[in-house]
Parts: structure tokens; C-alpha cells; sequence
């Protein structure tokens, strides 16, 4: 699967909130600042013998525009070019106006970092076009430490170093390198792009430290015993839904997919599956252009005359389901059970009420109304924490995290080879997608929530 997320359909948007993402930046300038007095006057400007950063060169001499760019930096993760704006603000200039705001985000760092026992790095892209699930993640990181509550308070004397990657490979396997060798990290989370994992697989693997990688890139794992993969792989969506399907007595099957590599990707699953398993038979399969499909001539071209107990498959996003089932309409073709991947699950998908997405079925990667404890605890906690209401990214993070905290105990000198053995001997985990365990290359396994459209509403499926 070459894909940098699993989807871009994200779900819920992500709100910005600038006094959590001011708390976030604690957790990466793992320097101290310490503010001088309000009295007294500046240090000469020529005892700066340190040039400062390109970006910081025509503001130098001016705090309020300083701390403009430091606010800017903070938002596009460069971190290092934050620090040194306000380090310059609390030693050259104690009385600024923009000083107070500095010395409370310096005791804020201070605060934040304390006397932490175990340092997890992070591995993110949080500036570009993937920051913002970049930050996602690093939400659910920080509510799995309990850094606001209600998340809890932070009692696990954890630090996380974050680090942006900016989408960049050969950046994040570097990273790996000086998270290892400079932070002296106990475990790595990350990276979260698909392109940014094999590379800092490998770094991690050399360096022998746990690894826990979030991108869905296939096969990551073989690049040793120290890396993990909290993911959802394709192959483990259709058997759910192929096991689905078995259930409601589906055994005629019409494919429907987009003509790109997605698409292409699922329709062979779905049809070895079919096959392994002798779940069924496709009677009728047909690919549509991924940009501009017109699926009322669809639905005419497969010439369908009765629907009768048969499943359609989609595997495309919700706002193309929602036009195929209302070309089924339009049609006069009732009957068929509509059936996908995670990408259906969005609010979006039930703007309209639609006949033929009634009994419409689909797994999710993380459904936050399902029916278990550290679920409902972590959407509840979350929400009131962030403000919205958590989706996959956020979920898997927190899973990741709980699952290194787990794994890491409170043991300060911990050796790496212990930490990969704990963590792999971890079994049955009350995790908030469900119950984790690894599968023997590593890569998490949980039983997919399956969900289902009854009277324009998800809900969860249940058999007798």
C-alpha cells in the first residue's frame, strides 16, 4: 500500500486552539530558559556573539517582532528557531511588553518538562501539506501522557521530544539518529508518512530502538525486531467486511472502484478474498474514473435488473458512495447492500437521506461510540481536553503511546531490548480501537468495529 495516509479524508475537523498548541511546544525545547529580571538594563548587543537564524535577522533588534516570529515558527513546528527568539527576548530584552508572555511560555517549558524519567520521541510532519495530521497525532500523544486535563494529570514523568520532519525522508531518518544519540530517547512514535518509513525504520533498527511507526507503508516492519506498526492494513478491512457480508447472507457480489491505485488495490483484495475463502462470487465488476466519474451511465452499463441479496462493494470515499447510491435511485434499482472501507465513515455520508444507504455496512478504523470503556473514557476525556471529538489519527496516537508507557514501566535505565520484549509480550491490550495484540511481524490486530446506516444513522452491528 503506497499511500502517505490512509486516506485525506479525515473526518471531523481538526480545530486549532493556540493555548494547547503553546502547551505542546513545552514537550520540544528541551532547553531551559530562564528569564532575567524586569529591572536592570540589557546586556550589550554585541555580547550576542551568536549569529542569529536567517529568519530572525531583520527582527533581531526588535522583541515585539521577535516574538511575532516565534509565534509563527511555534505554529510551523521549528522548533529551534522558537527557542532562540526567546532566549534573545528574556536576555537582551527584560522589559518588553511581549516579555510577559515569553517568561510564562519559559515556565510553562519548565513546568512541562520537570524531572522526567523516559524521553519518547516523536516523529511528525508539522509544517506543510501534512501538518495538521501531524498535530493530530500529537494531540492523542499528549492526551495518552495526560498533559491537559482532563486527560489526567501528568503523573508518568514521560517526555516527549518532538521532532518535524516536514515530509521529508532523509530528514526523519536523521532525526532518528540524533533523537538516539542526542535525547537519548528510550522509544520512538512515528513517522506517520508512508514515504518517511522505510528510512527511519531502518535508522531505528540499526540503532536498536523501539520503534512504533504509524504509517501504513507495507512490509516496514522487516527492517528488524525493533519496529512495531500500529496501522490498519487493507487486507485485514476486507476480511472484515467479507466476514460482514457472510453474516447477512450476501454470496453475489458487484465491484465498483475507482481506476487508481487505491481502487485497484482493493478490488484485487476483495476478489482473492472471495476466492480463499469461497465466501462468494462477483457477478459484475466495473472501474470509473477517479476524477470525474459520471455514475448515472455506471449504473445504466452494468444493465442490473435485479438486486436481490446482492452486496456491492465500493471501496472510494463517502461523498462517491452517496452519488452511487443516489444513481441506484435515480435508476429505480432498490435492494443491493451497499458495502466498504473505513473512508465511508464521515458525517457527510448521511447529509442526504438516501433509501439505498439504509442497511449500508462499513468497518472503521476507530469508531468513538463503540461500546467499551477505554473508549468511551478516551472520546469523553478528549473532547472536553481538545474541544472536538477525536477520529483516527488522534486514536491511534493515544494507542501508541499507552502501548510504549505500558511496555517502558518505571524504570529510568531501561535497555532497549527489554523495552522491545516487554512490548512485544503485550497481548489483549484495552485498546481505544479495540483489543491490541501483534501479529508475529509485529503489526497491530484488533477485531474492526463494523457499523452499519439504520434510519440515516451509524450504529453498531450486532448478530444474534
Amino acid at each position: 500500500m503506497d499511500h502517505r495516509l490512509w486516506t485525506m479524508d479525515y473526518g471531523p475537523t481538526i480545530k486549532s486552539n493556540w493555548s494547547i498548541v503553546h502547551g505542546l511546544l513545552s514537550m520540544v525545547l528541551l532547553l531551559t530558559l530562564t528569564a532575567c529580571g524586569t529591572s536592570g538594563t540589557p546586556p550589550p548587543k554585541s555580547s550576542q556573539h551568536t549569529p542569529p537564524p536567517s529568519s530572525l535577522q531583520k527582527v533581531w533588534e526588535d522583541p515585539e517582532q521577535l516574538f511575532k516570529e516565534a509565534r509563527k515558527n511555534y505554529r510551523a513546528g521549528n522548533y529551534s528557531v522558537v527557542a532562540t527568539a526567546l532566549e534573545r527576548i528574556l536576555t537582551v530584552y527584560p522589559k518588553s511588553s511581549v516579555v510577559p508572555e515569553a517568561k510564562k511560555m519559559s515556565e510553562e517549558i519548565q513546568t512541562r518538562l520537570g524531572s522526567a524519567g523516559v524521553k519518547i520521541g516523536v516523529l511528525l510532519p508539522l509544517s506543510g501539506s501534512y501538518a495538521r495530521f501531524g498535530e493530530a497525532v500529537l494531540d492523542g500523544i499528549s492526551c495518552a501522557i495526560g498533559l491537559f486535563d482532563p486527560c489526567g494529570s501528568n503523573n508518568s514523568k514521560t517526555q516527549i521530544v518532538v521532532r518535524d520532519t516536514k515530509g521529508s525522508p532523509s530528514l526523519a531518518a536523521q532525526e532518528v539518529q540524533d533523537l538516539v544519540e542526542k535525547e537519548k530517547v528510550s522509544a520512538i512514535i512515528g513517522p506517520l508518512l508512508s514515504t518517511e518509513a522505510p528510512g527511519s525504520a531502518a535508522k531505528a533498527q540499526a540503532l536498536q530502538i523501539p520503534m512504533i511507526v504509524l504509517a501504513p507503508q507495507e512490509g516496514v516492519t522487516n527492517a528488524g525486531d525493533f519496529i512495531f506498526q500500529h496501522t490498519l492494513q487493507p487486507q485485514n478491512e476486507v476480511s472484515a467486511l467479507v466476514q460482514e457480508a457472510t453474516k447477512e447472507g450476501l454470496k453475489k457480489f458487484i465491484l465498483l472502484y475507482p481506476n487508481n491505485p487505491y481502487g485497484k488495490e482493493y478490488q484485487l483484495l476483495f476478489t482473492n478474498e472471495l476466492m480463499q475463502t469461497g465466501a462468494g462470487k462477483v457477478i459484475a465488476t466495473k472501474s470509473y474514473s477517479a476524477d470525474l466519474a459520471d455514475f448515472n451511465s455506471l449504473i445504466e452499463e452494468l444493465k442490473l435488473k435485479t438486486v436481490a441479496r446482492v452486496g456491492i462493494f465500493i471501496p472510494d470515499s463517502y461523498k462517491e458512495v452517496a452519488e452511487i447510491a443516489q444513481a441506484l435511485e435515480m435508476a429505480g434499482i432498490q435492494g443491493p447492500k451497499l458495502f466498504g472501507p473505513s473512508r465511508w465513515y464521515h458525517p457527510n455520508l448521511l447529509s442526504q437521506k438516501i433509501a439505498n444507504l439504509d442497511g449500508a455496512f462499513m468497518d472503521t478504523s476507530f469508531y468513538p461510540d463503540a461500546n467499551r470503556e477505554a473508549t468511551k473514557f478516551f472520546a469523553d476525556a478528549f473532547l472536553k481536553t481538545y474541544g472536538n471529538s477525536p477520529a483516527w489519527l488522534e486514536a491511534f496516537a493515544y494507542d501508541a503511546t499507552r502501548l510504549l508507557l505500558n511496555a517502558l514501566g518505571p524504570n529510568i535505565n531501561h535497555p532497549s531490548t527489554d523495552t522491545r520484549n516487554t512490548l512485544l509480550a503485550i497481548q489483549n491490550f484495552p485498546g481505544v480501537v479495540g483489543s491490541l495484540s501483534w501479529s508475529g511481524q509485529r503489526v497491530s490486530k484488533w477485531p474492526l468495529d463494523i457499523i452499519a446506516v439504520h434510519e440515516n444513522r451509524f450504529q453498531t452491528v450486532s448478530h444474534p
